[in-house]
Formats: structure tokens, C-alpha cells, sequence
């Protein structure tokens, strides 16, 4: 690998010629933040949020918290922080010990995603969660089984972001891969080597440089590091001058109303940049880079003159775009993707000033966070799209609603929610599946209604190796739940996600809606107290 340049891309002539050309100019020629526009953005981003978080909380996910926070803060709602919505994805382990689960469907998505968003808000490794009891840094220092392969090294920048604020010690105890247990210092020669050699992923590869970057910087062991961890940051910001030359493209296409041919310049860096027509894409991608300059920023490293214009370039040019489309965009479906933009933009100003600068200036984490509660919403809605012009649709493209939940499937869950026991209502608000279970019970083991698009399914899932002690409990009521069913299959399925194991029983659509609620409140009925007193008192091994 050349050790003076990491560059993903192997660009056209033409492509290559425009990219040399824009560099060139940035070197020489300043361009200064659009600060009242940027500040605008970030405001109706807020009041964007503030209508819609309760539609997000409700998709009852882990990734889904990160992301209100990675985008908005550690914000207010409702009178509370919303970091104390991470209370139900807080488990114990057998010493009673709170943590949270590692790439699993009940906790994060990512290696250590939860710890590295609360750490990016500016929120203390130190601050108690309202309910567990527990610190974020003692949830983070018990949760060390990392459920990837051994050579998913790109998934470890949020872990080594984290850690260097949580753990800045080469010491720090081990973290458990595929049951091999790695100390740090192997950790950053996976994640280096993950970096140089493996696949270039937008989202993974950027938050592996700010872990390499932070972490070389803040833990004295690793200093060696930086000079690579710079490397990699040049190239990922780099990639900004593709990114202008894709939203400079545009608005002037916009601008002069004219529909892109397919053999266009802007048509050839989006297919290079794998980000399509749609608008989200490039506000994710160029958030992405504005946090990592951020972050770097932050850690001592010195963005270069051409970086930090681009980077007012990109920004000014998509903040003038953002206003035709915010109001048609189906947030609850792409919120993350503007949550990047939103943090990273909102720290340009201090970027500008570090860059500009001889002397020290610092970063202040927090300056994103926003209180909702004391906002005006701003509701956006897609089926008001039709105001959008033909040339603007043709420009860009706004992400559809994910299929809309059945009239049908809606109707099953009124039914069953105006009868459901107390804490066995059905949570999440995705199109095509609830979960039901006690706060008593692991997240990962539960009922569950799940909409097949012919059929409904009533069911009990076992959605994690950490509650594997339900399979016997699940595996032996197979029988009852047939006697209750007589005239339908009960399928015991000990293969489903990963050998987890499943229990279904599906109802055709032929059955009328109150009948099949009736009978996910027989199975609970039936099956309830031979789950309860082992699931309510499992403590989760890791």
C-alpha cells in the first residue's frame, strides 16, 4: 500500500480530470461557510425531529436511539433525556452486571455503536442511565462480547472511538471475537488492516478512521499510529471534492432546469459513488465527512486548506438544495441519514475556526444538542410531493415510505391491543411485525405477530444465543399449543435465525381479524406461566 495515500476509487479520465481540476482550484481559492444558511438547516432539522421522534421511539430498536442521538444529541423530550430511553436494551449478566448486547437484534447494530454516539454528543462516560443503576461506563466495560467474524476488522472504529474516552489504556481487558479473546493493541492491527484492505463501505470505513484517528491520538501507547490514521483521513477527505462535484452538478441542473442525461458528469460520480438519485444519500455521505472532520479536528489533527473548503463548498451547495425537498422527505424513514449532516454541519464553524487558525480551538460536542420540547414541529409529508417539479424529481430522488403496514394487519393488532394484559400490549411500530413481552423478560426472547402479506402469524421467537436456555421451555409447549390449535399446524422450527429456534402457527386471511387477536391471547394465555419463571429470572450470559 502507498503509505502517503488510501484512495478507494478508480476514476474515469474525464471523472479524474474534473476531480484534479476542483482540487486544484480549492487549494488556492478559499470558500467560506454560509454560517446563517448552515445555521438554518440545522434549526428546521430540529423542528423536523420534534414531530417526528414519538414515530421513531416507537420502531423500539437500539439503532434506531443512536441515531436521535448521533443526530440531534442527548436532547430533551418530554421533560427527559433521551438517553434514558436505553434503559430496556440494558441487560445483566449472570454477576449481575449491566451491558448491552454487541450486533444483535435487541442492542447495537454496530460494535459499540450506542457508546460511541453517546461519547459524540459530548455526554460523560461518567453519566448514570435513569433506571439501571449503571454508568455508560460501566455498561461499556461489561460489554465485551463482540458478536462479528474475526476479519470484520471495519466494524470496530465506533469500539475504538468509544474507548478512547472510556478506556484510554492499552491495557483495558480483552474483547471476546469469535470466542478469541483480543487485547487492544490486536485491535488496532485488525482494524488498520481492515482499513487498507477491506471493502469500502461509506458508513464503516469513515467511523474507522475517527477511531483510528481518536485513538492514536488520545492513548500514548498508539501514538505511532497517527502518521496511518492521517493517511486514511486525508483520503477519506479526499473524497469531498467527488461529493462537490456531484451536488455543484446538480443544483446547477436545477438551476438551469435541465433534466441530467444519462451520460452526464453528475450521472458518473454518483454510479462512482454508489449513491444514486437520492437526495438522503449525499446529506449521509457528506455528514459522514463533515463529522470525521470534526472529530479530527478535535483529537489535534490539522484539516488542509483544500479539505476545509470543499467541505463549505459541498455544505453551502446542498443547504441552498435541502429546503425544495425537506418538506416532502418521508423522515421517519431516512431521519439518520440528515442526523449525520445535522452533527456535522453543526460543528463546521468550529472546524472553519481550527483551520484557519495557528492556535487551539475547541470542539464543543454538545453544540448540536437540542431541546425538542421547546420547539415548533415541523411535520414533513410525502404525499405533498406532487408540488415538486418535474425537472426537481428528476434530480434527485426521495426514498419511498418502506411498504405501509395492512389495513388488515392493523385491524389484528387493534383488536388484541384493546385486550391485552398490562406490559403484554405490542411494541414498535414496524410495518410488518409487533413484539410482546414483559420488561421482566429478555428483549430477545418474546411473542410476536408477524405479517407474511397472505398470512398472520402468531409466534414466540428466540432471537439471541443469550437466551438459549428458552429453547427447551419453547420446544415442549409445541404440543399444548396444538391441542389449542386443532385444525391448524404448530410448526417448531429449532433451525430458525442462526439455530435460535421459533414457534408459529399461521392464520390465513380468510379468518376474521378478531379471531386471530382471540388467539395470540390463548397462546399467551396457554403459554405464559412455563415461560415466565424461567424468563423473568434469566440472567444473560455473554
Amino acid at each position: 500500500m502507498n503509505t502517503t495515500r488510501w484512495w478507494p476509487f478508480s476514476l474515469s479520465p474525464r471523472l479524474e480530470q474534473a476531480f484534479t481540476d476542483l482540487k486544484t482550484r480549492l487549494t488556492t481559492e478559499d470558500v467560506s461557510l454560509n454560517s446563517a444558511q448552515n445555521t438554518l438547516i440545522v434549526s428546521r432539522l430540529a423542528e423536523v425531529m420534534a414531530h417526528h421522534i414519538p414515530e421513531i421511539i416507537e420502531r423500539d430498536g437500539l439503532p434506531y436511539l443512536c441515531h436521535i442521538m448521533n443526530g440531534w444529541g442527548n436532547v430533551t423530550y418530554k421533560g427527559k433525556e433521551i438517553i434514558n430511553e436505553l434503559l430496556p436494551f440494558i441487560h445483566r449478566n449472570e454477576s449481575d452486571a449491566p451491558f448491552i448486547l454487541q450486533c444483535e437484534p435487541e442492542g447495537d447494530f454496530h460494535p459499540w455503536q450506542t457508546f460511541a454516539y453517546v461519547i459524540m454528543a459530548g455526554v460523560s462516560p461518567d453519566k448514570e442511565i435513569a433506571g439501571a443503576g449503571a454508568t455508560v461506563k460501566e455498561l461499556a466495560r461489561n460489554s465485551r462480547y463482540i458478536n462479528i467474524k474475526q476479519d470484520q476488522g471495519q466494524e470496530l472504529g465506533h469500539l475504538l472511538y468509544a474507548l478512547s474516552f472510556i478506556d484510554a489504556d492499552s491495557n483495558t481487558p480483552p474483547f471476546i471475537i469469535e470466542n478469541t479473546a483480543y487485547n487492544l493493541r490486536e485491535l488496532m492491527e485488525k482494524a488498520v488492516h481492515a482499513h487498507k484492505f477491506g471493502t469500502f463501505e461509506v458508513c464503516r470505513k469513515v467511523h474507522l478512521t475517527e477511531g483510528l484517528c481518536t485513538i492514536s491520538a488520545n492513548v500514548p501507547e498508539f501514538a505511532h499510529y497517527k502518521p496511518i490514521a492521517e493517511v486514511f483521513l486525508n483520503g477519506q477527505l479526499d473524497i469531498l471534492f467527488l461529493l462537490c462535484i456531484a451536488v455543484v452538478e446538480a443544483k446547477n441542473a436545477l438551476d438551469e432546469k435541465i433534466t441530467p442525461p444519462a451520460d452526464s458528469l453528475l450521472k458518473e460520480v454518483r454510479n462512482e459513488l454508489k449513491i444514486a438519485d437520492f437526495l438522503e444519500n449525499n446529506a449521509f455521505y457528506i455528514g459522514h465527512l463533515a463529522e470525521l472532520a470534526a472529530l479530527a479536528t478535535k483529537a489535534g489533527y490539522k484539516i488542509k486548506r483544500e479539505h476545509i473548503n470543499a467541505l463549505n463548498l459541498a455544505v453551502n451547495t446542498l443547504n441552498e438544495i435541502i429546503p425544495r425537498y425537506l418538506p416532502y422527505l418521508f423522515f421517519e424513514d431516512c431521519f439518520l441519514h440528515f442526523g449525520h449532516y445535522r452533527r456535522g454541519v453543526s460543528l463546521l464553524d468550529a472546524v472553519n475556526d481550527a483551520a484557519n487558525s495557528n492556535t487551539t480551538v475547541a470542539v464543543d460536542l454538545t453544540a448540536y444538542t437540542t431541546n425538542l420540547d421547546a420547539l415548533t414541529p415541523f411535520r414533513t409529508n410525502p404525499a405533498d410531493a406532487v408540488a415538486l417539479s418535474a425537472i426537481e424529481k428528476a434530480v434527485f430522488k426521495l426514498s419511498s415510505p418502506v411498504n405501509q403496514e395492512r389495513e388488515r394487519f392493523s385491524t389484528v393488532l387493534e383488536h388484541y391491543s384493546q385486550q391485552a394484559r398490562r406490559s403484554l400490549e405490542p411494541r414498535g411500530r414496524f410495518k410488518h411485525f409487533r413484539r410482546i413481552g414483559p420488561p421482566s423478560w429478555p428483549r430477545s426472547f418474546h411473542y410476536e405477530f408477524l405479517d407474511y402479506g397472505d398470512k398472520i402469524g402468531l409466534e414466540i421467537h428466540i432471537e439471541s444465543d443469550t437466551v438459549k436456555e428458552m429453547t427447551n421451555a419453547v420446544a415442549h409447549v409445541a404440543e399444548s399449543v396444538q391441542h389449542l390449535f386443532p385444525e391448524r399446524a404448530v410448526e417448531w422450527d429449532p433451525k430458525w435465525y442462526k439455530n435460535k429456534g421459533r414457534l408459529r402457527v399461521l392464520f390465513d386471511d380468510n379468518l376474521p381479524e378478531p379471531q386471530i387477536a382471540d388467539a395470540m391471547e390463548q397462546l399467551i394465555t396457554r403459554t405464559f406461566d412455563k415461560f415466565d419463571p424461567i424468563a423473568s429470572h434469566l440472567r444473560i450470559s455473554q
